[in-house]
């Protein structure tokens, strides 16, 4: 602290001037008098005229002074919006030294008009002369009221030097004043210290009020030093990142610092060679964003220059960094101000120079007018209606009309959550419970962006848990606990076809391959020859006749030998027998257990998670409904071999998600067995079976006791009794036997053992008729 004071040293004298400002014309006075006494002593009688035309002088001049008070002072009282007079009235108490009279018309103009910088400083400095530094925080709160106003870098030099000289924590280094001091330049920093032109004053003072604590440091406390080194480093750096006029002067001071804490650095070149690679490339970025727009900044700071050439320059600034605010929030801020104004004059307003509020509240709809189109669903909006229901509630004492508001902003609004938590803070706060429960039971149903719909729901839990009564925590629950199953299964939903839109655009690339290259086929196949083409023709004729002719050659050879037949019947009966039982094995086989009365919250990783002390879990497919795509309640769970089935099965009963889960083996043959019939589909028609079959999609049925056709492949793949089950029967051949079969007619006593005749007997039977 001592060397940062020492350094704020020269600006001490013109503290001590400032508190001899009420006192100039005393003083003026006193010089002059003294000047004259002395001269009396030379001249007496040329003393005593010089004496009197002073005296009339200063009388004369008073009396002018007096005359011009009363006269600013009428014309304020008719015209209290008179910005100059006010400035003039202060300027002139201020020469006169009346304190009481000086303080009242700042507090008065301060009602009307934001005081300017300069007014901040000279009446905060007014202040401190007249009080100690133990009385310094009613000069503090000053400052707080001119950085509020007006954003300055020489408002907040002036703040955080009066701190650092007058209060006496952070003038002895106490642990609370350094923290008064830290806090007090770290909002300095946010608020000013991007100031392209005048930013980097508030980083000097910052870096060179923690180099001062860094000297009051013990020189054996080696920990608190580093952490103070750290702190000074992590300042700079934050500095070098910033475009600032002055960049090379910030950079050359920053490797002066690092060699006097022992690193090799060239203080004496601005460039980044040896400084670590982070804050070099940030250096670099902000070099390069000041020096593309440096020729603009001085065009502006530029003297001589007419404001609205200044204005110019400004906005092509502005265009360059495209920092510019929209058109829509210009209004925006234009519409406030105006009501900012509105507001201070109704609330300073006495006797006859009251203000109608109807104004205020015609600038409100103004605003909405123009703005509700183009600002729909953004903060804005809701900050415009927010302050204009405030004010209906504490300028105009109407709660309907604030109630007004608010619907009239959630006609516009209706999906933004924020509008709705706006509307119920209001009435929770003027202790409008029931009115408060309405809103939420109006919007919790509604969907907003996010979890807002959730974060409605769960607000409103709470709201009930500490407002309301059991009944209506209870109502709550009833109203809020499905909605929030639907949202959670909407979301699961939006997860799903996300996954599956990834899935398709994944395979699409391999469609498209393939549709490709059947195109580039066809396209081969066109473009051959008529030569080609007829040759192509020939050799399939070739092949046609052939394939007739091996025909012919089988089927002489079948009518010749009766033999060949009874052994092809054998063959085909086995044929039959292995098909059937390698059928029953894949069901047998496979280790799967059917789980029901599943909570319909469950997931395949709650299942996964209940089987875990199990193990060897294989698969699971919770089955959902095909319309909702709600779950069931069922789900089938593979294992691995028939041990982790069995000890899965002796969880049967066990509590998953405060249901009770059954849990059976899953038997596909089940429910057909005894009606003598063999299904080799079960459960659920949405399920793909077993892996690699259709049964899932179609059933066939083996009537017992009926005699099976021989199943020769292309000749008579056939059984007796075919019932096909499924939408996808277009593809189905057509239930047509082969010759020498004989079907029973109803009535009729059926064969043990039907067979097909014999050649000699067909012909027989066609003879005869």
């Amino acid at each position: 602290m001592k060397l940062f004071l020492a350094k704020e040293e020269g600006k001490k004298s013109e503290a001590k001037e400032t508190r001899m400002d009420f006192e100039k014309s005393s003083v003026s006075i006193k010089d002059d008098t003294e000047m004259a006494d002395d001269d009396t002593a030379q001249n007496p009688e040329s003393s005593r005229k010089l004496s009197s035309d002073s005296d009339s002088s200063d009388s004369e001049d008073e009396a002018e002074q007096t005359q011009q008070l009363r006269a600013l002072e009428s014309d304020l009282s008719t015209n209290p919006s008179n910005y100059d007079a006010h400035v003039l009235y202060i300027k002139l108490l201020r020469r006169r030294g009346e304190i009481e009279k000086l303080r009242e018309a700042r507090e008065n103009m301060n009602v009307l008009f934001p005081l300017t910088p300069a007014m901040w400083v000279e009446w905060a400095k007014d202040e401190a002369s007249l009080l100690n530094d133990s009385d310094s925080e009613s000069v503090e709160k000053l400052y707080e009221r001119g950085i509020s106003e007006y954003l300055s870098i020489p408002l907040w030099r002036e703040y955080l030097n009066y701190v650092l000289q007058h209060d006496p924590k952070v003038c002895d280094s106490s642990v609370d004043g350094v923290s008064k001091a830290r806090n007090l330049f770290e909002r300095a920093v946010t608020a000013a210290a991007l100031h392209v032109a005048q930013g980097s004053q508030i980083w000097d003072a910052y870096t060179q009020f923690e180099q001062s604590i860094l000297l009051t440091i013990d020189q054996s406390d080696i920990q608190a030093k580093e952490k103070q080194v750290q702190r000074i480093r992590s300042i700079f750096h934050r500095q070098l990142s910033i475009p600032f006029a002055n960049m090379k002067s910030t950079l050359l001071s920053y490797k002066a610092w690092e060699v006097e804490q022992g690193n090799s650095l060239d203080s004496e070149s601005d460039n980044v060679v040896g400084i670590s690679s982070h804050v070099a490339s940030s250096y670099r970025k902000a070099e390069e964003m000041y020096n593309a727009r440096a020729h603009l900044e001085e065009h502006i700071t530029r003297q001589g220059i007419s404001e609205s050439e200044r204005y110019q320059h400004f906005m092509a600034f502005e265009k360059s960094v495209q920092c510019t605010f929209s058109t829509l929030e210009e209004y925006l801020d234009l519409f406030l101000t105006r009501v900012d104004g509105l507001r201070r004059r109704l609330s300073s307003a006495r006797g006859d120079d009251v203000l109608n509020y109807s104004l205020i509240r015609e600038s409100f709809q103004q605003a909405t007018d123009y703005l509700s189109p183009h600002l729909k669903n953004t903060d804005g909006l809701l900050r415009l209606h927010a302050y204009w229901a405030c004010l209906e509630l504490k300028l105009n004492n109407n709660l309907t009309a604030a109630r007004g508001v608010w619907g009239s902003l959630l006609k516009t609004c209706g999906s933004m959550l924020e509008a709705w938590q706006g509307y119920i803070a209001m009435e929770i706060a003027l202790g409008h419970i029931n009115e408060a429960r309405a809103i939420y039971k109006r919007c919790y149903s509604k969907r907003f962006s996010g979890t807002g719909s959730e974060d409605i729901c769960h607000a409103w839990l709470r709201f009930e848990r500490e407002f309301g009564t059991l009944d209506d925590l209870d109502h709550a629950v009833q109203k809020v606990m499905p909605r929030l199953e639907e949202l959670q299964l909407f979301r699961l939903e939006q997860e799903s076809k996300s996954l599956t839109e990834v899935t398709d655009k994944r395979e699409r690339p391999l469609k498209k391959t393939a549709s490709e290259k059947r195109k580039s086929g066809s396209i081969t196949i066109d473009e051959q020859s008529p030569a080609k083409r007829q040759k192509s023709t020939q050799n399939q004729k070739k092949l046609h006749e052939k394939e007739n002719t091996r025909g012919l050659k089988l089927a002489e050879a079948n009518g010749g030998e009766e033999k060949k037949g009874k052994v092809e019947e054998q063959v085909n009966e086995q044929l039959v027998k292995d098909t059937y039982s390698s059928k029953t094995r894949l069901y047998t086989d496979q280790c799967t257990a059917f789980a029901s009365n599943l909570n319909i919250r469950a997931i395949d990783e709650d299942l996964k998670q209940f089987f875990s002390d199990v193990g060897g879990v294989t698969a699971i497919r919770i089955l959902h409904d095909k319309f909702t795509g709600k779950s069931r309640g069922l789900a089938y769970v593979d294992f691995k071999d028939e041990e982790h089935l069995a000890a899965a099965l002796a969880k049967n009963k066990q509590m998953l998600l405060g249901k009770k889960l059954s849990i059976t083996r899953s038997n596909p043959k089940r429910g057909k067995r005894e009606s003598g019939a063999l299904t080799t589909s079960e459960h659920d028609s949405n399920q793909s079976g077993i892996e690699g079959s259709s049964a899932s999609k179609e059933s066939v049925e083996i009537s017992k006791g009926s005699s099976v056709a021989p199943q020769v492949p292309h000749s008579r793949k056939h059984f007796e009794s075919i019932q096909l089950k499924g939408k996808n029967t277009f593809a189905v051949p057509r239930n047509v036997k082969p010759l020498g079969w004989t079907t029973n007619k109803p009535g009729t006593k059926k064969e043990e053992d039907e067979k097909p005749k014999s050649n000699d007997e067909f012909r027989k039977m066609f003879m005869k008729s």
